[in-house]
């Protein structure tokens, strides 16, 4: 369990579950919580592989919602038809879902409905990948509006499956669920408008709306610095995790586990005190040594660090499950999950984790073999 803690300015006094202390009503619905390793893209391979314990639904508002009040939900339809073609063990799966409404760098354009700016809805230029593009202000009323409708309507969508456990919150932002503006400048976002206050305040609203609309599901907003500052981020945390209408059901997404502490540092170690639940994925494959435990090619980091940070979920790439790469370390992983937040142990024995045999000549052969 994690304490309270301090962190700049901020002072996190959050109350843990643990007290015995009812947070909200929702505490007594059973949210439902995922653990152990996720796929993070349906393939074939992932859907019925036997270690994988779910399912990250990827798609974006445009796709949903191409125009105003009218939804479009097959792109989604597909990714769990997929899942449940020749698998017999389909129903045991769980899923995940993440909704892009950032510039999202797709050839196919932006991850937001372009109807958005027709009404109105105010944006702001930044830079991704390279490339410039408009964002939404994500503090725009409009824009808010809009999107607590589409909660509304996603949560209907999957109002009597109860394979759904975890929702990432949308963001106006670079890739769209990620809570960063990696490639704009700090002079940039503050010209636009967007402040500490103003960004807290609209994550906030958007964390609340979803939460609201998927009130028996997990929700967690992605976080990386803001304008450079780890306190913005875990701003937003903290306050939701202390707002008594949510108790503990949303959490901290962490997409860019590595292994490694010299990517944003600070908010790594913020992290680890922070007392909610972490919401994990690995930042790549594990045929690209150079992205993990600071360039060090150890990609069992990974799966230490998210032990160190209390990490209950992990989402592996497909590459992993697609060719059986990590089949050891991610049986270790599921079972050390299972005892601690199935069965609450409160410290199950720390696995051990192996590097894979392959050698990254062998992986560079597994990513050029067609897949079935």
């Amino acid at each position: 369990m994690r304490f309270a803690f301090g962190l700049g300015l901020i002072l996190l006094t959050t109350i843990s579950s643990a007290s015995g202390e009812t947070r909200s009503s929702r505490d007594e619905k059973k949210i439902a919580k995922p653990y152990g390793v996720f796929s993070s893209k349906v393939t074939p391979k992932s859907a019925t592989h036997p270690l994988c314990k779910g399912l990250l639904l990827r798609t974006s508002w445009s796709k949903l919602e191409p125009q105003q009040g009218r939804y479009d939900f097959s792109d989604i339809d597909r990714q769990i038809e997929m899942t449940t073609r020749g698998n017999r063990n389909a129903e045991s799966l769980a899923f995940s879902l993440a909704i892009s409404a950032g510039l999202g760098g797709s050839a196919q354009g932006p991850n937001y409905p372009a109807w958005l700016i027709d009404e109105g809805v105010e944006t702001m230029p930044i830079q991704f990948r390279g490339k410039e593009g408009l964002v939404p202000k994500m503090w725009d009323p409009r824009f808010q509006k809009r999107l607590k409708e589409l909660a509304d309507a996603v949560s209907q969508k999957f109002a009597n499956d109860n394979r759904l456990q975890l929702v990432y919150v949308p963001q106006a932002t670079a890739n769209g669920v990620e809570g960063h503006f990696n490639g704009t400048s700090y002079a940039a976002l503050t010209r636009s408008g967007l402040t500490a206050d103003v960004w807290v305040g609209a994550v906030k609203q958007a964390a609340m709306a979803f939460a609201d609309a998927f009130d028996t599901c997990a929700i967690a907003v992605e976080v990386h610095e803001v304008l450079g500052s780890p306190e913005i981020p875990m701003r937003i945390l903290t306050e939701l995790n202390r707002d008594p209408r949510y108790g503990d059901q949303i959490g901290a997404g962490m997409w860019w586990i590595s292994g490694g502490t010299r990517y944003q540092p600070a908010l790594v170690r913020a992290l680890k005190n922070y007392p909610g639940d972490i919401y994990g994925q690995i930042i790549g494959n594990s045929s690209q040594p150079y992205r993990f435990g600071d360039k060090s090619g150890d990609f069992t980091t990974v799966y230490r660090q998210a032990i160190d940070l209390e990490v209950r979920y992990l989402e592996a790439w497909n590459f992993e499950f697609d060719f059986n790469t990590q089949n050891q370390n991610i049986e270790n992983f599921n079972k050390y999950a299972h005892e601690k937040y199935a069965m609450g142990i409160a410290n199950p024995r720390t696995p051990s984790f192996v590097k894979p045999k392959v050698t990254t000549q062998g992986f560079r052969r597994l990513r050029q073999r067609p897949q079935r």
